[in-house]
Formats: C-alpha cells, structure tokens, sequence
C-alpha cells in the first residue's frame, strides 16, 4: 500500500469519526431525541478526530505510535460504553424512540473505524519490516 492510500485509512477513519455528531444531530433534528444526545455524540467525535489527525500526522514514522494503538482502541471503547450508558441513562426505555438506530450506527461506524486502524497499524508493521 503506499503512502496515498495509507493516508486516505486515515482520512476515513477521521470522516467516520466527524459523524458520530452529525448523526446525532441528525436525530435530534428529526425530533427522536433531546438536545443533550449531541454531548454523547460530540465527545467519541472528538477523541477519534483527535487520535486519527496524529496519527496521521505521525504516518511517516516506521513503527506503531501511541496515536495508532489510540485509533484501535477509542472504537472498541465507543462499541462497548454506548450501549451501557444508553441502558443507564434510559433505563426500560433505552431502545425506543430511535435509539435502537442510533445503537445500530454507532456500532457500525466503531466496527469500521476498528478495520481502518488494524488495517493501518498493520501496513505500519509492513513498513518496519522493509526498513
């Protein structure tokens, strides 16, 4: 893979990372959810943008950084914490009114941003082994 596509995982990773907000505000514009939901959706927006911009930044060096293992561990995290804080936030009513959509997406998207970090990680481990 060269440097061009290894660059556009990263680019991915970030564009899937800007949605977790804009999905959110698209619910809460639909009227499915409270204005508060943005909060939940902008903090995973964030710590993923955050993690994605150094890593790529850092792209050139031959080994996994801290930014790289942040990008594989931040989705995990995402898949695991939304619905728990869902159920504790919503108790009996934490799949109705569009949040079973919401945990749908936000899995999906925590799924390929966790296959765009393993897949740069990986190239990394690629690289260091030519060198």
């Amino acid at each position: 893979m060269n440097r061009e596509q290894r660059k556009s995982s990263y680019r991915g990773y970030i564009l899937l990372g800007v949605l977790y907000v804009l999905i959110k505000i698209g619910f809460v514009s639909a009227g499915y959810l409270h204005p508060g939901a943005i909060l939940h959706g902008f903090i995973p927006s964030v710590l993923t943008f955050i993690a994605g911009a150094f890593a790529l930044k850092e792209c050139q060096k031959p080994t996994g950084t801290f930014w790289h293992k942040t990008m594989m561990v931040l989705p995990v995290l995402i898949f695991i914490i939304t619905p728990i804080y869902m159920f504790l936030k919503e108790k009996s009513e934490w799949l109705a009114q569009g949040r079973l959509a919401i945990l749908i997406v936000y899995g999906l998207l925590a799924i390929l941003q966790f296959l765009l970090a393993l897949r740069a990680l990986k190239e990394i481990g690629k690289q260091s082994i030519l060198i």
